[in-house]
């Protein structure tokens, strides 16, 4: 039998995709594998940056020095 309070609790298994869809995260990736792969690749991409740097102030000691 409803109630009035009854009708005010939210049903925990609502489908909540329109709220997805509305969030930033919507529209991050949702595969977990993709999410791994693209979180590897941003720290590849670091990780190579930072040893360009690093070749580069080598390069420029051995010339100055």
């Amino acid at each position: 039998m409803a109630t009035p309070q009854n009708d005010k609790i939210p049903d925990e298994n609502a489908d909540d995709s329109a709220a997805d869809e509305r969030s930033p995260r919507g529209s991050q990736i949702e595969d977990p594998l993709e999410a791994i792969k693209a979180m590897r690749l941003g720290q590849l991409s670091v990780c190579s940056l930072k040893t360009e740097q690093e070749m580069q102030a080598m390069v420029s000691n051995l010339s100055s020095g």
